[in-house]
């Protein structure tokens, strides 16, 4: 794994500017509403390092009480990573 964020960072799909303008007033300068993240890095290195398959459902990382924003906002995962070939070698 080279980098996993969970949250929402940034304007796009899941937001748009409008709403961000919109709801401004609100939520002041709040770093929960809009480029609230988590670096769960740790967390996808225990489920996928050393494995063939990796599958990482949102889900799961709710499930560890990971909230870096506001509740009932939509999250979402953003992970890099990089495969490589190697052998297993077995010691006896």
């Amino acid at each position: 794994m080279n980098t996993a964020l969970y949250g929402r960072m940034r304007i796009g799909r899941c937001i748009k500017e409008k709403e961000v303008a919109a709801l401004g007033p609100l939520v002041g300068e709040d770093p929960r509403y809009l480029g609230c993240s988590a670096d769960v890095i740790e967390l996808l290195d225990r489920k996928c390092t050393l494995k063939t398959e990796c599958d990482i459902r949102v889900i799961d990382i709710s499930d560890e009480n990971i909230q870096p924003c506001f509740p009932g906002l939509n999250v979402y995962l953003e992970a890099r990573y990089s495969c490589i070939s190697g052998e297993l070698i077995s010691f006896h």
